[in-house]
């Protein structure tokens, strides 16, 4: 039993809703945007390199966001930069409805990235901390269940509004704006994170860790590339960075995909990404019961090995139509085994002293990988086709799948502080 494993269950499930609200609002903007350049681009005559920079700029935004404010968060603490970051959601969400080219709409929703990748490190940081080592997998789980809650209201928001024309994209914007509102004024309310408060000094007692304890001499960012923890650190950026070159490589391009192999109108194209964003929630119920009986580190080889055979099959068999549906809705489930622990695992296996820093790190080298596989991919597809395309990301999955196999550590049901004393022993 870790320390802060008494913590009142209230306490646990509201910093889970409030936490967790911020990474639903990074699924709600993050999909928006795919699915509304189908038409943004004609309206705003977007070049093809103008297309992809629209796709990716929010990406841009949180490689900033991740690293300066992961950083800030171990300085500061949690709860100082909880609600600041989601202000970037609410400003430029709705700047970026009133876009008039594409120089506004790249820059709004660069900087709203900036609030996105703020909002994993310190997010992410807090549920670990007050989380119990016995159920810590499960509450991470789902906060990053959270993302796909976002996204299906992003694809079932756009469905609905399709009758308002062509113009609908700037109130499906405008929308996700206006829903920080309350999540800034809960986050206002939540406490500060008794790990953080220790490791900085303002909390100490009976049954309390030391400073020493949360810290495992780790004191700053280059510790993260000292010798005791390289190895592991270099596997949480790999590992992120693989798996987001394929699912952002592909997943940014679901509705483009889908318009282009088999649905014809908009609607049939929205309806079959509320399908997809459920077909992902499906994947994260059935990862609930597992992430503390088959571990971290069983999910992760299960994940990356299904991402890389269901690529690999939608390949070989030249999927389209519904077809190419199932294959995207099958990827979209299995591939949050290996999501959901890519994004939560430095906050597990890093100290409190780093744990915000070191998140903040991989989130932004997982974003340069989004990057990669956004730009990447509608090159890749145009010159090689789409099967060949999904072969390339399919050998991402299985790099992916090796690294794991031999260089990441267990995990499930363990106390923070006994984690970070093991792997840096």
């Amino acid at each position: 039993m870790g320390y802060f494993d008494d913590l009142p269950w209230t306490t646990r499930v509201r910093t889970f809703l409030i936490a967790s609200s911020g990474i639903l609002l990074d699924g709600y903007d993050l999909s928006t945007i795919s699915f509304a350049l189908l038409l943004i681009r004609g309206e705003l005559h977007l070049t093809t390199l103008e297309y992809s920079l629209s796709t990716a700029s929010s990406l841009f935004g949180m490689i900033i966001g991740s690293i300066i404010m992961g950083w800030l968060s171990d300085k500061a603490g949690r709860k100082t930069l909880l609600g600041i970051d989601l202000l970037f959601f609410l400003i430029f969400g709705t700047l970026s409805a009133l876009s008039t080219n594409f120089a506004e709409l790249f820059t709004f929703r660069l900087l709203l990235g900036v609030g996105i990748g703020a909002d994993y490190p310190i997010s992410s940081s807090l549920m670990a901390e007050v989380a119990s080592s016995q159920s810590r997998g499960k509450y991470l789980i789902g906060s990053v269940a959270m993302y796909w809650i976002g996204t299906g209201l992003a694809a079932g928001l756009t469905a609905s509004l399709l009758y308002l024309g062509p113009y609908f994209w700037r109130y499906v914007f405008l929308i996700g704006g206006l829903l920080a509102i309350p999540i800034v004024l809960a986050r206002l309310t939540i406490s500060e994170s008794p790990r953080w408060m220790v490791m900085a000094g303002k909390l100490a007692g009976n049954n309390v860790p030391t400073r020493e304890e949360e810290t495992v001499g780790l004191t700053s960012f280059k510790g993260l590339f000292s010798s005791k923890v390289i190895k592991i650190t270099t596997y949480v950026l790999a590992a992120w960075f693989l798996f987001d070159v394929a699912s952002y490589g592909i997943g940014l391009y679901y509705p483009l995909l889908l318009s282009d192999f088999g649905f014809k109108t908009l609607y049939s194209v929205a309806i079959a990404n509320v399908f997809i964003a459920v077909a992902a929630i499906g994947g994260y119920l059935l990862a609930l019961p597992l992430i503390d009986t088959l571990g971290r580190k069983g999910m992760l080889l299960a994940g990356f090995g299904g991402m890389a055979f269901i690529l690999f099959f939608g390949a070989i068999t030249r999927a389209t139509g519904y077809s190419l549906l199932a294959t995207f809705m099958s990827f979209a489930a299995i591939e949050q085994w290996a999501g959901a622990i890519t994004l939560f695992y430095p906050t597990e296996v890093f100290p409190t002293s780093v744990r915000a820093s070191g998140q903040g790190l991989a989130t932004a080298v997982s974003r340069v990988g989004a990057v990669i596989g956004v730009f990447v991919f509608p090159y890749v597809t145009t010159i090689m086709g789409l099967s060949r395309s999904l072969i390339m990301f399919g050998i991402f999955s299985l790099v992916g799948l090796i690294l794991t196999a031999f260089l990441a550590k267990e995990t499930k049901k363990k106390a923070l502080e006994e984690i970070s004393k093991k792997i840096i022993s």
